[in-house]
């Protein structure tokens, strides 16, 4: 889906050495004249230039804007790519990825952009989301944050989240086992931005993501399923399995502690997309196991079991799984293939979550009701990742 672009075969070389995806090179090129940059528009390129090298790095941009909305052009410390320290590639490599996704602009409502005019920080383990639905405005005033639908959520390292209405509004720190932290930093009146305008606004860079995701699906075989929890990023691969393919599986493992209403969420997506749901129980011994902890996870494991015996009884090959870079550093150093009880692919490995919500909504589907709510991300009642805002959520309102 990524793909590194030098321009000497040496430049690739190095490149190939350092990083894990696939390499290119412009065949050594001292012009960007002729160069086809039309080859890359169903994959994310990011270009790496050496210091000596800015014109063609300028050219570049300029070109491949024409092609693709979204790409990278790294410009290094050293004269050539190939005398640059591998670490300083991966490096840039790795804050390049982050930029895709995180990259924004403002123009009445946030515009994902590769040059991000917004300055928006870009970090490798940060992502962002939207403000959805009258419950999310209502629970954040509820802490003092006012917020409008379509404001942005910078969430950054330990769960604490930078609120943009558009201008900085208030930092939340969310921070697992302990109380909630807000901070407001100014008076502002949130801006209203009409989520319909916000997904309208970003239709060439989700088609775009679209086009890229599938054609990455359809190259790893069509005898696929897709485990949904009821959340947006395996609901996201779902959609995309489904343009893949037309004939796709869902695989649903439910539990004793789901959160409320994922069960009849799971059905009503199933039915819309006209997929073929498989359901899988799992019964959570809490008495027995105790309630899940960071270091000692027994409920995930009782999960993966539960899918392998889908895996294996419906003959799946290719499991199409939600995983993002931006979820969590293991995530983030996985490749985009995976063997584990089957293959397991991840199409929207380099997606922020807004970019899913805008996904999921553009393409006429609802996300789970909890999301209305201020969910960043949705697991079991029992879960240890759960924030003590989540959990006061779940009191409250459920």
């Amino acid at each position: 889906m990524i793909v590194a672009i030098a321009r000497a075969k040496k430049d690739a070389k190095a490149l190939k050495h350092a990083l894990n995806c696939e390499v290119v090179s412009l065949g050594g090129v001292r012009s960007l004249e002729g160069v086809d940059f039309s080859q890359f528009k169903n994959r994310i390129p990011i270009f790496f230039f050496g210091r000596d090298e800015i014109d063609l790095a300028v050219e570049a941009e300029r070109e491949i804007e024409k092609v693709t909305p979204l790409y990278q052009i790294i410009v290094l410390s050293k004269k050539a790519v190939r005398n640059a320290r591998m670490e300083e590639i991966r490096e840039k490599f790795e804050f390049a990825k982050a930029k895709v996704r995180l990259g924004v602009k403002f123009d009445e409502v946030f515009v994902f952009s590769p040059k991000n005019e917004f300055h928006l920080e870009i970090h490798p383990d940060y992502d962002s989301y939207f403000v959805l639905g009258e419950g999310f405005v209502r629970n954040m005033g509820k802490i003092g944050v006012e917020v409008e639908e379509g404001n942005l959520i910078l969430r950054r390292l330990y769960n604490e989240e930078w609120i943009y209405v558009p201008e900085l509004k208030a930092v939340v720190s969310k921070r697992i086992g302990e109380k909630l932290d807000v901070k407001i930093l100014s008076d502002v009146k949130p801006k209203r931005m009409p989520i319909e305008k916000t997904v309208k606004r970003n239709e060439r860079t989700l088609k775009f993501l679209e086009n890229v995701s599938i054609d990455f699906i359809k190259s790893h075989g069509d005898n696929v399923a897709v485990p949904f929890s009821g959340g947006k990023d395996s609901l996201a691969c779902l959609i995309l399995a489904k343009k893949a393919f037309g004939d796709v599986k869902a695989i649903y493992i439910e539990t004793n502690y789901d959160m409320p209403f994922t069960r009849e969420y799971v059905e009503y997506v199933c039915k819309k997309l006209d997929v073929d749901l498989v359901v899988e129980k799992v019964s959570f011994d809490v008495e027995r196991f105790g309630l899940p902890t960071h270091q000692n996870r027994w409920c995930t494991k009782l999960k993966m079991e539960a899918l392998e015996r889908v895996v294996k009884s419906e003959g799946i090959e290719v499991l199409i799984v939600g995983d993002r870079d931006a979820e969590s550093r293991i995530r983030r150093e996985r490749p985009v293939v995976f063997e584990r009880i089957a293959k397991e692919i991840f199409p929207i490995k380099y997606w922020s979550g807004g970019m899913v919500q805008l996904y999921v909504l553009m393409n006429g589907l609802k996300l789970h009701p909890l999301y209305y709510e201020g969910f960043y991300r949705l697991g079991c009642v029992i879960c240890p990742s759960l924030s003590d805002w989540e959990r006061s959520l779940l009191s409250k309102a459920f």
